[in-house]
C-alpha cells in the first residue's frame, strides 16, 4: 500500500482560503486549453450523451466550475475540505475522496485531468502509479491531460510567485455570512518556491499567509511548507509510455494579458 501523503495546510484546516488564492475565474484560460484539447482528441460527442471527465487531484474544483456546462465530471481528491469547496462550487459534480495513486471507480471515462495535484507525487513510483490509475479509468481512445507546474528545463528557483497580494473580505468560519461582527477578515500571502538540492526529484513551494482578523485587526501570520516533485521532460514521457498511454508534450499558448506562459507544462497520453 502507498504510504499516506501529509496534507499542506491549505487543504487541511486553511482550505477556507483557497477560493481567495486562485479564484475560479483564474482558471478559465486554462480550461478553455483543455476544452480544446479535448475536442481535437475526443470529437464531438455523441448526440445522447456528455463526454465523461475524470479530475484526479480536483482540489476545490476550480478547471472544473469551467468545463461543467459541455461534460459530465467527476472529482477525486485526498482532501475532504476541499471536495467540500468542490460541492459548493459545482454542486453537479460528483466528487469521491481518494487518493489518485490507488483510487478505482470501477468505471471509465473518456478523459482524464491531472493538473498541479501532480506536484506532491514526489518520486516516479508515486507518479506512475496515478499515470496508472488515469490509464485505468480511460476507455480506449480516451486521454489524460497532465499539467505539473513545473517541470525540470522550467524550474526558476527562488521564485516568487505572489508578490504579497492582498484579498479583503475573505470568508470567516465563526459565521455563515462569511464576515465578523465589525467586519471580514484580511489575507495577505506571498509564495516562495526554491529547490534545497538540485541533485533529488523535489523542491519546496513555501507560502506565508497574513491573516488580519475583522473584529480584533490581529495579525496572525502562517507558514504553509509544500514538498513537490520535479522531473525532467523526458521523465514525464517515458513515464506517461509505462502507464500505457501514448504520450506527447504540449506547448501551453500564452494565457495572460502580458503575454506570459502560465507556469505549467502540459502532457497528453492516449490509451489505445
Amino acid at each position: 500500500m502507498a504510504d499516506a501523503i501529509p496534507l499542506p495546510r491549505l487543504y487541511d484546516d486553511l482550505a477556507r482560503l483557497w477560493p481567495y488564492l486562485s479564484p475560479p475565474e483564474h482558471y478559465a484560460p486554462e480550461a478553455g486549453v483543455i476544452d480544446a484539447l479535448l475536442a481535437e482528441h475526443l470529437g464531438a460527442p455523441p448526440a445522447d450523451r456528455r463526454w465523461r471527465i475524470l479530475e484526479l487531484g480536483a482540489g476545490g474544483g476550480h478547471t472544473l466550475y469551467h468545463l461543467t456546462e459541455r461534460y459530465d465530471c467527476t472529482a477525486v481528491d485526498l482532501s475532504d475540505p476541499m471536495l467540500a469547496n468542490c460541492r459548493t462550487l459545482n454542486p453537479t459534480v460528483r466528487c469521491v475522496q481518494g487518493d489518485m495513486r490507488t483510487a478505482r471507480l470501477g468505471e471509465v471515462f473518456d478523459a482524464v485531468l491531472i493538473h498541479d495535484a501532480i506536484d506532491y507525487m514526489l518520486d516516479e513510483a508515486d507518479v506512475l502509479a496515478t499515470l496508472r490509475t488515469a490509464a485505468e479509468h480511460l476507455r480506449p481512445g480516451g486521454v489524460a491531460l497532465v499539467a505539473p507546474t513545473y517541470i525540470r528545463e522550467t524550474f526558476v528557483d527562488g521564485d516568487v510567485a505572489d508578490d504579497g497580494t492582498t484579498i479583503p473580505g475573505i470568508g470567516d468560519p465563526r459565521n455563515e455570512g462569511g464576515g465578523s461582527a465589525d467586519g471580514q477578515d484580511e489575507l495577505t500571502y506571498f509564495t516562495f518556491v526554491h529547490d534545497a538540492d538540485p541533485d533529488d526529484s523535489v523542491f519546496e513551494m513555501i507560502l506565508l499567509y497574513l491573516v488580519r482578523d475583522g473584529r480584533t485587526r490581529r495579525v496572525e501570520v502562517i507558514e504553509d511548507r509544500h514538498t513537490c516533485g520535479l522531473f525532467a521532460a523526458e521523465h514525464w514521457l517515458a513515464m506517461l509510455a509505462d502507464a500505457g498511454l501514448t504520450p506527447q508534450p504540449i506547448e501551453p499558448p500564452e494565457l495572460d494579458a502580458d503575454g506570459d506562459n502560465a507556469a505549467w507544462t502540459l502532457f497528453v497520453g492516449q490509451k489505445h
